[in-house]
């Protein structure tokens, strides 16, 4: 009997870490697809909520207009360019070494998921933890069906985290967007 319940229990492990593998294997070719995502999204900081649209183009290449606040933000290769309309300000800052920077990057992005050992579910996501360094990491999250990307959560070094949830997602949109810079 204890021989059964090893085979058995052998077995289930074996196929637990192919099944991972497998996703991890169409997750990563999924991304490796996109050249462009397009979406309405939810961010969430601090306990504050904003909504608005976004345009990802690979490889780093950002337009996000948000809804309530007269906010926008544009990255353009490592560079985050916040536009605030209402206090009539702009902001720029450097992202190329920051979680942000890692998520727009796609090759980045595959790199880190290949080293990945394992992929959490829960409801219908599939989640993988990336560990940047000791203060600071990303939570990707991924629909179980598809496998396609649906947000991301970055923990900053300062211990504040950023989730970014993807909705209406529509891939490899053609587009002649610039990401310009206002001047």
């Amino acid at each position: 009997m204890k021989k059964f319940l090893y085979i058995v229990l052998t077995m289930l492990i074996f196929l637990s870490f192919n099944a991972n593998a497998s996703e991890k294997d169409k997750i990563i070719e999924n991304l490796k697809k996109i050249n462009s995502i397009k979406f309405n999204f939810t961010q969430i900081t601090n306990d504050i909520i904003e909504n608005g649209n976004c345009l990802i183009v690979y490889p780093k290449k950002m337009r996000c207009l948000y809804e309530e606040e007269d906010k926008e933000i544009i990255v353009n290769d490592d560079y985050l360019f916040l536009i605030n309309r209402r206090e009539n300000k702009n902001y720029n800052y450097n992202i190329k070494d920051t979680p942000l920077g890692v998520m727009l990057d796609k090759e980045s992005i595959i790199e880190k998921l290949s080293k990945v050992e394992k992929f959490n579910k829960i409801d219908k996501n599939i989640i993988a933890i990336i560990d940047l360094n000791s203060q600071e990491s990303i939570e990707i999250y991924f629909n179980s069906k598809e496998m396609n990307i649906t947000g991301w959560k970055i923990k900053n070094y300062d211990k504040s985290s950023l989730e970014f949830l993807m909705k209406n997602i529509s891939i490899n949109i053609n587009t002649n967007e610039k990401f310009e810079i206002p001047k």
